[in-house]
């Protein structure tokens, strides 16, 4: 049965609070970063988002038939995706500003189509390739210093790589969302990537007393960036439209800005303004123009 108008604005209005946590993640992992280690930080916001979502799921999911065998391969390569985006964002995050970081990210909804076209053969709309367009010029006046400095950061750059990943990473769950129920896919690949980060930091180990000590920064990028953030969002877009959700998303990169600038009191230059306002018209053309199917929309993965 299709929801109600009024289903939907609460739908709607729920949705709200997956950006306004994500864009905390940003400052969040990036005040974690200078205390905790890089692997240890990225294994333990994971783990602690698998924690929050296997907690949530039995009451959300109360009669679905789990078939754990099913989800092995899917859980894998998604998992796997994953870690590797999510250790790329951080490292970058750690070199570059929580601002930057957080419009950098949301790139991936502009190369998302062109994945598709590239691995599935999907049609690209011409809003997607303007989009990309828009996204490079955005880009590159956010990642320099000033416009008599022209060379990237490194963290720029690396954030960027992690779009990319990000980008194949919803590319794949739209491949696997229909043969799989979502909320179990969803823990599915929470704990394929907690393992990998978990055999990542073998040689390290998980530095159990500095994150203690950061716990309440872990709480928001494990505990609310993975697990809560992206419950809610789950739950939300069964009764929303998908370009609805997306340009309510796409509000993640002006939120991490905000946080970032009270929190750590991050300021962009006027031309760095001017290339965030062209990454989110980028991220809000690209998913209005492509109308994606409800289950390209099940991830969570943007937020640290």
């Amino acid at each position: 049965m299709e929801a109600t108008p009024t289903r939907r604005r609460d739908a709607g209005l729920l949705l709200l609070l997956t950006p306004l946590i994500w864009g905390l993640t940003f400052p969040a992992g990036k005040e974690a970063l200078e205390r905790l280690p890089l692997l240890p930080f990225t294994a333990w916001s994971r783990l602690l988002g698998v924690l929050t979502l296997a907690l949530t799921l039995p009451f959300l999911v109360k009669r679905a038939r789990l078939e754990p065998r099913r989800l092995i391969v899917p859980g894998l390569v998604l998992g796997g995706l994953m870690f590797v985006a999510f250790l790329l964002q951080s490292a970058g995050l750690q070199r570059t500003t929580a601002t930057n970081a957080g419009f950098v990210t949301g790139l991936y909804v502009v190369f998302t189509p062109v994945l598709g076209l590239l691995l599935f053969r999907r049609p690209v709309t011409r809003a997607a390739w303007v989009a990309v367009g828009i996204s490079v010029v955005g880009l590159a006046l956010l990642s320099v210093p000033g416009l008599d400095d022209l060379a990237p950061r490194p963290g720029d750059l690396l954030v960027l790589a992690s779009a990319l990943v990000w980008a194949g990473h919803v590319v794949g769950v739209g491949y696997f969302a229909g043969r799989h129920p979502a909320l179990p896919l969803a823990l599915a690949q929470l704990v394929g990537a907690a393992a990998f980060h978990l055999v990542a930091t073998t040689g390290e180990g998980l530095h159990v007393g500095d994150a203690i000590a950061v716990w309440p920064l872990l709480v928001i990028t494990g505990v609310l960036g993975s697990g809560v953030a992206f419950t809610i969002q789950v739950v939300a877009q069964g009764s929303i439209s998908p370009t609805r959700a997306a340009i309510i998303l796409a509000g993640e990169s002006v939120v991490a800005a905000a946080a970032a600038a009270i929190w750590l009191g991050e300021r962009l230059e006027p031309h760095q303004w001017v290339g965030a306002a062209l990454a989110v018209a980028a991220m809000v053309l690209s998913e209005v123009g492509a109308r994606r199917r409800p289950e390209l929309r099940l991830d969570p993965a943007t937020a640290v």
